[in-house]
């Protein structure tokens, strides 16, 4: 206030700059609010004269297929008839045009056209721009010739699509519009609206007058790339300023007015006090709410990865020389199916409800935060290593503890991996990587538990980067390999299909399985390319036991999840089998339960299906309600998974679950096939049961494509007969 009444010229002047500073900003925005108007009209008028320009090439496709429907050889009454329907279906045309072999043979409405009737759309140059109607022909596309003086006598433009019979051109269909009906019925009274090519070519309109603002938008249709322009009108600049300078005046009135009183009153001090405190703390609340959002969890509200990051970078960088670190890397096992089943809203409630269980069992951590999903880290600092195994069964404890969530009572287990600083790294990125590596072993036993990083799972991480480093290489260099394991009917010992399984014939390592190396193939995004070979090999294995004679078993290919997402998949396979000479009764597609589970892939799998190629479901059995999904599944065939077998004698649970399969597939229709079948009890138990396809140790294992021809030729030579009689593919397992 002191400051106010010493110099009141000065507050005066500041509130004046600020108030120009703001009215600028106003007549700114005012400005751009004009050019936003003008420049949507202007879209509304390109997007009126694409469409006018569409809707006469309908016409010509229209046209175009009843040539091809009648032909050039039909009642040229019937032919002037059709012009003269669709012509007269809308308007803004000059007119139809039919010119067989080029020549131009039918035309409506005569009157005014005579000029290009039975003309050569060749050899007239006044007919065509040069080149466009061979142009036409070549790409087997509509274009549009123009806008140019045409032989009528008047600007315009005309669309044409070519006619082609057995791959042979017959004629071209065309239409021809009048620029001054586009002008008169699209661009109107407008002054200021004219066509360009993208050049900036003046095309018609009004001849541009650079009056202001230029606003220009694009223009694409067929072979051509227009402009639609116009300039901003300078009125509404003027009356922009006009308004802002009333409110300038208007303004500084009331500042000026307002100054004065306020300087003689006391009180204007204090409430501008109250009000500089009331933003400030408005602001420091709006700092705490932004640290909140950026650094903590809003589902949990306990810290993210973000916060946990730097907090751990920080204590790692300021750590002590005997100074040790423990963390954990946790999740829930098959927390996903309770999303897929319960909703994404039971989910959260999960999340919340064990993130508040942590928080309340006041474990000794110095961190916990949620990095994502249902992922959590926890970091004790110097926690003994004797202790390690006791924090991680009470975290077990916690996180095993039973839960009620929209009425379904749910019991939960966590996996937890574990690393050690110093012990296996002074790196934070290596940290969470071995205890994210360590979390995912510790699922392999039996889906719980907690592991800690050790010498054997380094080298297998180091085992892993060095498969992932030659991994594009044994591609290129051929590397891979396939044997094939027979597929049964037990009944009768004949051999009913194959299973393509793939081998990595290492330079160094010779044959190696799958389980050696299928997880690094995944990691480095070459599932889906390795697929694709699988898929070729196995048919062109096919094709070539299909020219020696022999007969031709339905063969299975494991099919991963990521392979689903390519777009040109169903003409990808119409292709290989054509290649080949195959029919796709020869495949069977092997997916996954978790694969077969996902809605966004039934569309697909119908499609594959609908084609002939059999779709099976592998490892049927082992994900959650897998029986209430099944009537869902777009599939023929599952495969009861091999965990199941090795109980049959052993656990009644497995025994029952078995039959459970077996009964409703009979009562869907599916066929069924067993897997990892070692022993005769486990033959008799699934015969006893409904179930006679099986595969395993018992019968055969993987054989090379050698040894698998030496079987064919022997189960070929046993059943010519049936070979003769049969025209596709052989397979003993009913559809």
């Amino acid at each position: 206030m002191a400051f106010f009444k010493k110099k009141p010229f000065t507050i005066i002047l500041i509130f004046i700059v600020v108030l120009q500073i703001a009215l600028f900003y106003y007549y700114s925005l005012s400005v751009d609010r004009e050019y936003r108007a003008a420049k949507a009209d202007l879209s509304s008028q390109a997007y009126m004269l694409t469409s006018n320009i569409e809707e006469r090439a309908s016409i010509v496709k229209g046209v175009s297929s009843f040539v091809q429907t009648v032909g050039f050889d039909a009642d040229p009454g019937e032919i002037n008839r059709y012009l003269s329907t669709a012509y007269h279906s809308t308007n803004h045309m000059m007119n139809l045009a039919i010119a067989p072999e080029g020549i131009i043979r039918y035309l409506y409405p005569i009157t005014g056209n005579t000029a290009i009737l039975n003309k050569s759309l060749f050899f007239e140059s006044r007919l065509s721009t040069p080149g466009l109607v061979e142009e036409t022909i070549r790409s087997r596309m509509i274009t549009v010739d123009g806008p140019r003086l045409l032989a009528q006598g008047e600007y315009g433009m005309v669309i044409r699509q070519a006619i082609f019979k057995n791959n042979n051109f017959e004629g071209i269909v065309s239409v021809t519009l009048s620029i001054n009906d586009i002008i008169s019925h699209f661009l109107g009274n407008n002054s200021r609206v004219y066509v360009t090519r993208e050049d900036h070519t003046f095309l018609f309109g009004s001849h541009p007058e650079n009056k202001g603002t230029l606003i220009s938008i694009p223009v694409h249709f067929y072979n051509q790339s227009w402009r639609i322009n116009t300039y901003l009108d300078p009125k509404a600049k003027w009356d922009a300023l006009i308004s802002v300078l009333l409110v300038d005046l208007a303004f500084l009135s009331i500042i000026a007015s307002v100054l004065y009183f306020l300087s003689r009153q006391r009180r204007f001090n204090r409430e501008l006090e109250q009000v500089v405190n009331i933003r400030t703390r408005d602001l420091r609340i709006s700092e705490r709410l932004y640290e909140k959002l950026a650094y903590y969890d809003s589902l949990t509200e306990i810290p993210n990865r973000r916060f946990f990051m730097d907090e751990f970078d920080r204590l790692l960088k300021t750590a002590e020389p005997k100074q040790t670190f423990s963390l954990f890397f946790f999740d829930l096992n098959r927390f996903k199916e309770i999303n897929d089943t319960l909703g994404h809203s039971a989910g959260d409630q999960v999340i919340r409800t064990l993130a508040g269980r942590i928080h309340k069992a006041k474990l000794p951590c110095r961190l916990f935060a949620r990095t994502g999903g249902d992922e959590f880290v926890m970091l004790f600092q110097d926690l003994p290593r004797e202790r390690i195994s006791e924090m991680a069964e009470q975290l077990s404890e916690v996180a095993s503890q039973p839960l009620v969530i929209a009425g379904t009572h749910l019991s939960l287990s966590a996996s937890i991996g574990i690393s050690l600083y110093p012990e296996h790294s002074m790196n934070k990125e290596d940290l969470l990587k071995y205890a994210d590596m360590s979390m995912y072993q510790a699922k392999s036993t039996d889906g719980q538990g907690y592991f800690l990083f050790d010498d054997q799972l380094r080298e297998k991480l180091q085992q892993k980067t060095m498969i992932a480093k030659y991994l594009h290489s044994a591609l290129e260099n051929h590397e891979f390999v396939l044997h094939y394991q027979p597929q049964v009917n037990a009944a009768t010992g004949a051999v009913a299909g194959l299973e393509a399984l793939v081998r990595w014939n290492h330079p160094e390592k010779g044959l190696l399985l799958p389980g050696y190396f299928i997880s690094a193939v995944e990691e480095a995004g070459l599932m889906t390319q390795l697929t694709d070979w699988v898929i070729h090999e196995v048919c062109r294995q096919l094709a070539e036991w299909k020219r020696e004679g022999l007969q031709i078993l339905r063969t299975s290919v494991n099919i991963s999840n990521s392979w689903f997402y390519n777009r040109n998949l169903i003409p990808m396979l119409r292709s290989i089998l054509d290649e080949y000479g195959l029919t796709p009764d020869c495949l069977e597609f092997e997916i996954t339960e978790s694969t077969a589970l996902l809605e966004e892939h039934y569309p697909l799998l119908q499609q594959i299906r609908d084609e002939g190629i059999l779709v099976s479901v592998d490892d049927f059995g082992t994900k959650y309600s897998s029986l209430n999904y099944l009537k869902h599944f777009p599939v023929g065939k599952i495969k009861i998974d091999r965990t199941f077998i090795v109980g049959i004698g052993q656990s009644s649970i497995d025994e029952t679950i078995i039959k459970s399969i077996t009964f409703v597939a009979s009562q869907l229709g599916y066929d069924l096939i067993a897997e990892g079948v070692e022993c005769e009890e486990q033959v008799d138990f699934l015969m006893a049961h409904g179930c006679k396809y099986m595969q395993g140790f018992l019968f055969y294992r993987p054989l090379p494509a050698g040894e698998i021809r030496s079987l064919l030729q022997t189960s070929t030579a046993a059943s010519k007969t049936e070979m003769a009689e049969s025209k596709g593919c052989s397979n003993a397992i009913e559809s």
